[in-house]
């Protein structure tokens, strides 16, 4: 696994929004979701957690199923907001390497996306991200009980619209051993630092962006309580991009310069 620590696109305006929703994730995690145990615990992500079945039918559980999902916890389960959940289930992760790893994705390619679109544009573009990566799971796992939660599918649409708009751009990432060896035979792949059991790489956000998207398909499906599903990333990644796609063609028809200029040999500013 290739991990990013930075890119080499400069932005013009401080990633307001960016970091009022790093700060969202953790102050959820550290002062809600880490003192909670036991029932208050499973109550926690069952409150708030997006459940595709509950999505489908947009009625909370019923006894029988919400009984096998919380045990001995079912019987002071707390009432729930079924539509609300898709924006909830996003505050809540499984783990702190859970977080810790949707919040680098997003800091490192944030900040250029909320750059080019504008604070309210990121945050309302992150938001139908979001969702549209929790709506492609149930799709395909309508019947699933287990609660989705994390900032994954936001994320991944940012993924998707880095792509669009910084194909070319410069990532500075970390890859382990033997993998940083491609940078030996990859054209426009190079290592800038080697510390033999990993090395710091420069690689253009294409190859590391689809690379990630690729892997999505290649990782076993292991969804449960604590995590969010690839088909979410997926779904996600691919929203990320039509929504880009969808805003371009919307400027263009109203005579407005477009967030991404398709033209060769283009500098990133």
């Amino acid at each position: 696994m290739v991990l990013p620590i930075g890119d080499s696109n400069p932005v013009r305006r401080r990633p307001v929004l960016l970091w009022l929703l790093v700060l969202a994730n953790l102050g959820v995690f550290l002062l809600v979701q880490f003192p909670a145990t036991g029932c208050a615990e499973l109550h926690l992500v069952y409150r708030f957690g997006a459940i595709p079945q509950e999505l489908t039918t947009l009625t909370p559980l019923p006894p029988g199923a919400l009984e096998q999902l919380l045990g001995e916890c079912a019987a002071d389960a707390p009432d729930k907001n079924v539509p609300l959940s898709l924006f909830t289930s996003l505050f809540l992760h499984g783990s702190l390497g859970h977080l810790l790893g949707n919040l680098l994705y997003l800091v490192v390619f944030g900040n250029n996306v909320e750059d080019r679109l504008g604070h309210a544009r990121f945050l309302l573009f992150t938001t139908v991200g979001a969702v549209a990566a929790t709506l492609a799971y149930v799709a395909v796992r309508p019947d699933s009980t287990a609660p989705l939660i994390g900032f994954s599918g936001a994320v991944s649409a940012v993924l998707g619209a880095y792509l669009i708009l910084y194909p070319r751009a410069r990532v500075l990432a970390i890859a382990p051993f033997p993998l940083y060896l491609v940078a030996l035979v990859l054209p426009g792949v190079r290592i800038v630092r080697w510390l033999v059991f990993f090395a710091v790489v420069v690689l253009p956000a294409w190859l590391l962006l689809g690379a990630w998207f690729l892997l999505q398909f290649a990782t076993p499906d292991t969804p449960g309580g604590d995590q969010i599903a690839y088909q979410a990333h997926i779904g996600g990644f691919l929203a990320g991009i039509v929504l880009l796609l969808v805003l371009d063609a919307w400027r263009s028809r109203h005579h407005r310069d477009p967030f991404h200029t398709p033209r060769r040999g283009r500098r990133h500013r």
